[in-house]
């Protein structure tokens, strides 16, 4: 989805990332919500030493990334493999988006909170 003057901004339900050069970047939240794990990733990238830049992106800037992946609650972190029909990079996953992957599911199982699951009663008992 774009902005109002033409720049990415995010898809339907999650945050959008651009790799290029081993460096991640991804929109501004001028136009986009600052979502929780958007916000993981950007610090997991700073603690690794990986360069992040939020910064207004092109269509052009997703056409000819190397890597692009999206961050949302339910899907994580996925990988993006093209867009608009055009392939992205090689058009499979690349090693910053499974490196953050990883990075992201050390962190939740680290750092997450249990959810409490009670079995369901069944009924007639």
């Amino acid at each position: 989805m774009l902005d109002i003057n033409g720049f990415i901004s995010e898809t339907n339900d999650t945050n959008i990332f651009l790799v290029r050069d081993n460096k991640i970047l991804t929109p501004t939240t001028d136009s986009c919500l600052p979502g929780l794990t958007r916000q993981m990733i950007l610090e997991i990238a700073d603690k690794e030493g990986v360069t992040t830049q939020e910064k207004n992106l092109s269509n052009t800037d997703l056409y000819s990334a190397d890597e692009v992946f999206t961050s949302g609650t339910m899907g994580e972190i996925t990988p993006v493999l093209e867009a608009d029909g055009r392939k992205i990079g090689e058009g499979v996953a690349g090693s910053m988006t499974k490196r953050i992957q990883k990075l992201h599911a050390e962190y939740a199982y680290e750092n997450g909170e249990q959810v409490p699951f009670k079995k369901p009663k069944k009924k007639g008992r």
